[in-house]
């Protein structure tokens, strides 16, 4: 079944619900209101009764007097306090005796005689000779049971036409709501067919929560389409920079093959050819890993992490490694990070620096309105056009020179996956012949200075 259908059910089968049960309460409030209205009648009649008997001296003509105070259609008797009939007298257009019945600790009671309703009430009386005695009114009410069955029809009417309305409104209203609903299947599927990542045209700008299902599927739409493209070239530049390696690993393999057994020194060369291209391919899928587990937001480690001595652990690892001076200035400045990512960003920048530098390197922290950590190396620098490149993945300023540094062109695209889980922003300043300067910057919440 559709959504419109069940919809439309729904909505009309709990409208009828409520128009039976608003209904059904006002015709048994409007019946209590008018067994009320008798009963005040008929207490007003008592009263008078009351009043009356109160001034005879006796019983003579007596029932003359009640005959005066008989309810219409009803009748009046009158028993002692053994219950014994002293009077019983009856107005009616039938000569059958109108049955009813009085419950005790009740105002009134209602009984039916014939489908007709039929009030009574006991009243107490001062009898002329001072005893006391009940008199019991009873009263047959044929205009309350006719007007009662023509509300129950008209109440019925009511309910039968007012459910064309409220069914018409009901597939109006569901095509309103389900006409976007049928607009986004069929885009989905439209773009299923075709392979496409088309998007959801917004008739109007209403902040309603259909128009937000619309703009969440076009955003999600276009993320799709943003992440399919980034893939294709993924795939195409990780095909292109695994086909250098191997293709220099396949020549030195013929190599050997046809030389290598009599030439120890073609031997050597497609050796070292062969481990270094290998080393190189080898570094490449582990960025590619470690670029890919970037991207699924993993969790993070805050601690405070003091600056300074970050530095000091990654630059001697490096002198060990490659002999490379580091100069490390300023304070150490304590931040609120993830130490292992900080250490692998911070490793990242200075790994370039000394790739693309013979000379020493310069680190500076800086406590101002912001937490600056400057990164600056003397070598080749890098040309103003490159810059807004550097974060492109296997982006390479000089391809030769980054084939002889074993650069894969991903170190700086993890960098800026890590720099956003971090929340710090780069800066690159930079001269050619004259060196390259990377500024990271990140507030100063959670930070102390330790001299």
């Amino acid at each position: 079944m559709k959504l419109n259908t069940k919809v439309n059910i729904l909505s009309t089968l709990l409208t009828l619900i409520i128009l039976i049960s608003s209904y059904t309460g006002i015709y048994f409030l409007f019946k209590n209101l008018a067994y009320d209205t008798e009963y005040a009648q008929l207490q007003n009649r008592a009263d008078e009764l009351v009043a009356a008997v109160s001034m005879l001296e006796s019983v003579e003509n007596i029932d003359s007097l009640f005959q005066a105070y008989i309810p219409p259609n009803g009748s009046l008797r009158v028993v002692n306090e053994q219950d014994k009939p002293l009077l019983h007298i009856q107005e009616t257009a039938s000569a059958e005796r109108i049955p009813y019945t009085i419950e005790k600790n009740a105002n009134f009671t209602v009984s039916l005689w014939n489908q007709t309703p039929v009030i009574a009430m006991a009243y107490p009386l001062i009898w002329p000779d001072h005893t006391v005695v009940t008199v019991e009114l009873v009263q047959s009410l044929p205009d309350i049971a006719k007007n009662m069955e023509l509300l129950k029809w008209i109440l019925i009417l009511m309910t039968l036409v007012a459910m064309v309305p409220i069914y018409l409104a009901s597939v109006v209203l569901v095509r309103i709501i389900v006409r976007p609903i049928q607009s986004l299947t069929t885009t989905m599927q439209k773009n299923i067919e075709t392979s496409r990542y088309e998007q959801i045209t917004l008739q109007n700008r209403n902040r309603d929560e259909i128009a937000e299902m619309t703009q969440t599927y076009n955003k999600f739409m276009q993320q799709v389409e943003t992440n399919y493209t980034k893939q294709q070239q993924f795939i195409g530049n990780a095909s292109h920079e695994l086909k250098t390696p191997l293709t220099v690993i396949e020549s030195y393999a013929k190599l050997l093959e046809r030389r290598g057994f009599s030439n120890e020194s073609v031997n050597k060369e497609a050796l070292e050819a062969i481990l270094k291209e290998t080393s190189n391919m080898k570094q490449l899928m582990e960025q590619m890993l470690q670029l890919a587990k970037a991207s699924e937001q993993p969790k993070m480690e805050w601690a405070t992490v003091a600056i300074k001595s970050l530095l000091t652990d990654i630059s001697q690892s490096m002198k060990q490694a490659y002999g490379t001076d580091i100069i490390i200035s300023g304070e150490n400045i304590t931040v609120a990070s993830d130490e292992a990512k900080l250490k692998q960003l911070l490793f990242i920048f200075l790994d370039n620096a000394r790739k693309y530098s013979e000379k020493t390197i310069d680190v500076r922290i800086v406590s101002e309105d912001l937490i600056k950590i400057c990164v600056t190396d003397y070598g080749v620098g890098i040309p103003e056009e490159d810059i807004p490149h550097l974060f492109d993945r296997f982006y390479r300023v000089d391809k030769a020179r980054n084939r002889k540094t074993g650069g894969t062109g991903l170190g700086l695209a993890i960098a800026k996956q890590l720099a956003d889980l971090l929340k710090i922003d780069m800066g690159f300043t930079s001269k050619v012949g004259v060196g390259t300067t990377v500024t990271l910057s990140f507030t100063k919440r959670g930070t102390s200075d330790e001299k």
